[in-house]
């Protein structure tokens, strides 16, 4: 009997040890592996096609980053980041989110753009100039996590906010 729960602790010790082994690699990679951000876009209903590029930009720099294979690959520096601005172009409209989580980062976008009026649980500020807003859903985590944003969206020709046309 002693030494069924003398063997039981062993099996006790080596499972712990290897589950914080584990969660320590899980980590190292997730701050060293560069993630993959789809955006999927709807204007008035209609999916658009994805932007071709995007202008990430965090307090210590901006990149101009291209579609590959569906997504655009997020460098691991932005991470060390708490927040940052994305903009692009697509369809006649400049589109500038600010000031998101960079945790977000890692998972694919639906961003729902209006001309007249938004579908039914979207939640928008009081007085809001539909035409320049912009509901984003971020399917990362359980649940999904999704926001309004007003000033987001410009026709093409204003400048951003990157001081140049992008």
């Amino acid at each position: 009997m002693a030494n069924c729960r003398v063997l039981r602790r062993y099996v006790e010790c080596v499972t712990v040890i290897c589950l914080c082994a584990g969660v320590t690699l899980l980590s190292a990679q997730a701050t060293d592996a560069n993630h993959c951000l789809a955006i999927h876009v709807r204007l008035n209903g209609k999916a658009l096609d994805s932007p071709q590029s995007i202008a990430i930009k965090t307090r210590i720099n901006e990149k101009i980053l291209p579609l590959t294979a569906g997504c655009f690959t997020i460098p691991s520096d932005t991470f060390k980041e708490e927040r940052a601005d994305i903009t692009f172009e697509l369809a006649g409209n400049r589109i500038h989110l600010s000031a998101i989580p960079t945790g977000f980062f890692t998972g694919p976008w639906d961003i729902e753009l209006e001309d007249q009026h938004f579908v039914k649980g979207v939640i928008l500020p009081k007085n809001a100039r539909i035409p320049e807003m912009c509901a984003v859903v971020f399917h990362v985590g359980d649940p999904e996590t999704s926001m309004t944003q007003a000033a987001c969206r410009k026709p093409s020709g204003a400048t951003s906010g990157f001081g140049r046309n992008f």
